[in-house]
């Protein structure tokens, strides 16, 4: 049995310096102050954006964009969207549902928002990829809907994107209301008996990580759209974001975590609420599975095929149980 270890997994792996460790001068650092689009996929989470919407708005800085993907709610969150910031209908070509756009003032900051609604449920990854293709900044912050933000958090994203070379960067997550809540956001990837895992990194010190979460992160839209975005292929969710961050560092690019920016997540997304918590869970075995399968090279695809007969068992015997949670 191989041993379960991070390293070795057959992509490049870049330092894991800070902005002003990597040879961005300070001054580069202090200057790189670009509007950002930040996507928010949604669905039937109206009471989410109630709740959580304000820690975001008081986040952004003016020209920052707002990008809200309703994923065909049935709750009304698109016409309490459209009435809360006034917004109005577009009629744009190439845009795959029903747009709605418009600005709001807030002091003497100007913000932008649109909001995208789906023809049907689409899930995660397609949503996504959507608000992002919708995007007009270079930067792209993905927040789920149920995260709440801290106020300087772009303060600490940004200036890593003064280096061509990062792909993005994810935040510190803290999975309750404060910090005392377990930490979460860094990761790790590793290979045993046939398959990738993923787990809770050891430390939570700025530098490497496997991936960037796709529901905290900040990431670089033309190096999103040059890797084709989310395989959509990941349904309804789960490892689409390992699976992105995997393809960047493969060309080379950066994925890194920064312990300062920092947001609450406090899981209160729709996901488990609409297709039960044993269906994601099967989800993310299905998505584990096929995210081994993709990219297993060499001698790692025989030890797959090899171990395919044990997780199958696996995997019956959990579900005799109805009892199964992933690690």
């Amino acid at each position: 049995m191989e041993n379960p270890s991070p390293v070795g997994l057959g992509i490049k792996s870049p330092s894991s310096q800070s902005p002003s460790q990597s040879g961005v001068s300070n001054t580069i650092i202090k200057s790189f102050n670009r509007p950002i689009s930040i996507v928010i996929p949604t669905c039937n989470g109206q009471h989410l954006l109630q709740k959580f919407l304000p820690s975001v708005l008081k986040m952004m800085r003016d020209q920052d964009e707002l990008v809200i993907v309703d994923d065909a709610s049935s709750d009304g969150t698109s016409q309490w969207l459209q009435k809360g910031f006034s917004l109005q209908r577009q009629m744009k070509t190439g845009v795959k549902g029903e747009l709605f756009q418009g600005f709001m003032k807030i002091g003497r900051r100007k913000l932008i928002i649109s909001l995208l609604r789906n023809d049907k449920n689409w899930r995660f990854a397609v949503s996504c990829n959507r608000g992002v293709s919708l995007a007009s900044r270079d930067y792209v912050l993905l927040l789920n809907n149920d995260v709440r933000p801290t106020t300087d958090l772009l303060d600490y994203l940004l200036p890593y994107f003064a280096n061509p070379d990062v792909f993005a960067v994810g935040c510190l997550e803290y999975e309750g209301v404060d910090q005392s809540a377990q930490k979460g956001g860094k990761n790790e990837l590793y290979f045993n008996r046939g398959l990738y895992h993923h787990r809770r990194a050891t430390n939570f010190e700025s530098g490497n990580t496997a991936w960037v979460s796709g529901g905290s992160g900040l990431f670089d839209k033309k190096k999103w759209s040059f890797l084709g975005g989310f395989d959509e292929k990941f349904q309804p969710a789960y490892w689409e974001d390992v699976d992105l961050s995997y393809r960047a560092r493969q060309q080379g690019w950066q994925v890194l975590f920064e312990s300062r920016a920092i947001v609450f997540h406090q899981h209160e997304s729709t996901n488990k609420t609409e297709l039960g918590a044993l269906q994601m869970q099967l989800a993310s075995w299905q998505n584990g599975q096929y995210f081994s399968q993709k990219h297993v090279r060499g001698w790692r695809k025989l030890q797959n095929l090899f171990w395919r007969p044990y997780w199958w068992r696996q995997k019956k015997k959990v579900f005799a149980n109805d009892d199964w949670i992933v690690k």
